[in-house]
């Protein structure tokens, strides 16, 4: 869906010190089959790029668990939060063609623009668009794009009403809706959509040949690896594929889908700073605007589409994508015209681990094991999540019933922000639906404890929801809570008013 902060600051804390060493290609690829089977994840592409030139490649695992083809460094992936690159990339040229500048206000461009905020409105500039300093907290506003049936406009002026908790510019948010707002600037400015641009501007003239901006396209493709995830995030649950999700919405934020020796080519031009064959593809000075640190984090920084780090004492900028059934990661370093990719195609951690193998396999000793280091805290975080699933079937109060009959929980429902959900009794149950995502999020209540419901949802994905009603003084329902555990979704947000 995006990046996930903490796999960033996992990715973050591996990175240590050592001395430069010419990689043992047999023992690193030894080192990442066994990686592969210790996180169980489904399949992974790796690929390390040196000099402009893809020079290691390597696919392990399942393009799909069901069936018996294999994952090559031409599999395509979707690219998640990688794409936001691809987005301040495309920003980045415009501004080279001097049709917007970096401190422009976004309003100049988008005169429909708003936030909660005038003061904000006014000032938000196009850099603010690109590094996560707005105002809003992570992920503040993705349930807007998620499923839903919104247009681009739509998400963004819903989420105008979400207040701010953050001062503009001095605190970190991350935020994919600003890359969302910089789609429909892209396309203000130039005249193309961000899936035209992008593909006229950046993939075709960098050769990327399986690289597309519409889910749609990749019928046309062989080599496809499709997401695995667990039925509501339940670990004895088997992995299993699911169809991709268009999620058009998010486009800015999310959208490419790539494979390795594609992204190859888009990551040699950022490991030669901006230059493709010694010529520029971006001019200088936008290279260095987006890969500069524009919003301080600790001892690392956000640039505009990258996250800026250090690695033995080389400037690395990289950035991971997380949505349901991947978990993507790249690094480059431009000082030593070096790449490194790491595609998954399943909830696990392991393309953290490849990263940092593969770092140190070039800038290293060799002797890094990120496997055995994170092991460890996967198993922690794995105790943490049974507790809390356990704690909250403890805490159920048998044997009570629900104070209404069923019909009056029944109605129709908003959230200010988020928009309309519809509450129908259906052959003798309650059926919960989020209209703008009726596909996705709808399904059935069932009675948990008291006015709680437990929401069995059609998303493969997400764990199963509780919803809690609310009453007036004459015992008639006023609304909604909704809870959720997700982090990635602010379901906890949400408060459903009866209409």
């Amino acid at each position: 869906m995006k990046l996930r902060p903490t796999l960033l600051l996992l990715f973050t804390a591996l990175c240590s010190g050592g001395a430069f060493a010419q990689p043992d290609l047999v023992a690193l690829d030894a080192y990442l089959a066994d990686a592969v089977a210790k996180f169980d994840q489904p399949g992974l592409a790796v690929g390390v790029v040196k000099d402009g030139q893809l020079v290691w490649s390597k696919g392990y695992g399942k393009l799909d668990l069901a069936k018996a083809d294999p994952v090559t460094p031409n599999s395509i992936f979707y690219m998640a939060s990688i794409s936001k690159a691809f987005t301040a990339c495309a920003v980045g040229l415009l501004v080279d063609e001097g049709k917007l500048d970096w401190d422009d206000p976004v309003v100049k461009h988008l005169p429909w623009f708003r936030t909660p905020d005038a003061y904000v409105t006014e000032h938000m500039l196009v850099k603010d668009l690109l590094c996560h300093r707005s105002g809003w907290i992570t992920f503040d506003g993705d349930l807007l794009w998620y499923g839903t049936q919104y247009d681009q406009r739509t998400i963004l002026e819903h989420h105008a009403r979400e207040p701010f908790t953050l001062p503009f510019r001095d605190a970190f948010g991350y935020s994919n809706l600003m890359f969302i707002a910089a789609a429909q600037l892209i396309e203000a400015v130039s005249g193309m959509t961000w899936d035209a641009f992008l593909t006229a501007r950046i993939i075709q003239p960098l050769g990327m040949t399986r690289t597309t901006v519409e889910t749609a396209d990749l019928a046309r493709f062989t080599d496809v690896a499709l997401p695995h995830v667990r039925k509501g995030q339940d670990p004895a649950a088997p992995q299993r594929s699911m169809a991709y999700q268009a999620l058009r919405g998010a486009d800015g934020a999310c959208g490419v889908n790539s494979c390795v020796t594609d992204l190859a080519r888009w990551d040699a031009m950022w490991a030669d700073e901006g230059k493709v064959d010694g010529k520029p593809f971006l001019s200088e000075a936008s290279f260095r605007t987006i890969t500069s640190s524009h919003r301080p984090m600790g001892t690392e920084g956000a640039g505009l589409g990258w996250f800026l780090e250090d690695f033995n004492g080389h400037a690395v900028i990289t950035h991971s994508g997380g949505m349901p059934g991947f978990i993507l990661n790249h690094a480059v370093v431009p000082d030593q015209d070096l790449a490194v990719i790491a595609l998954g195609n399943g909830e696990t951690y392991s393309v953290f681990a490849a990263t940092q193998k593969l770092l140190d396999a070039w800038l290293g000793d060799g002797k890094a094991d990120p496997v055995g280091d994170m092991m460890p805290r996967v198993a922690k975080r794995k105790e943490r999540d049974a507790r809390r699933v356990a704690d909250r079937t403890a805490a159920r109060v048998a044997k009570t019933k629900p104070s209404l009959p069923l019909p009056g929980y029944a109605g129709a429902y908003n959230d200010k922000v988020y928009g309309a959900a519809t509450i129908a009794e259906v052959n003798g149950a309650l059926r919960l639906t989020f209209a703008p995502a009726a596909d996705l999020l709808t399904g059935t209540l069932t009675h948990w404890h008291f006015d709680t419901f437990r929401w069995e949802h059609a998303d493969p994905f997400l764990e199963p929801g509780y919803i809690t009603f609310h009453f007036d003084a004459d015992h008639k329902v006023t609304g909604f809570k909704v809870d959720l555990h997700s982090p990635d979704f602010h379901f906890w947000k949400l408060d459903f008013k009866r209409q």
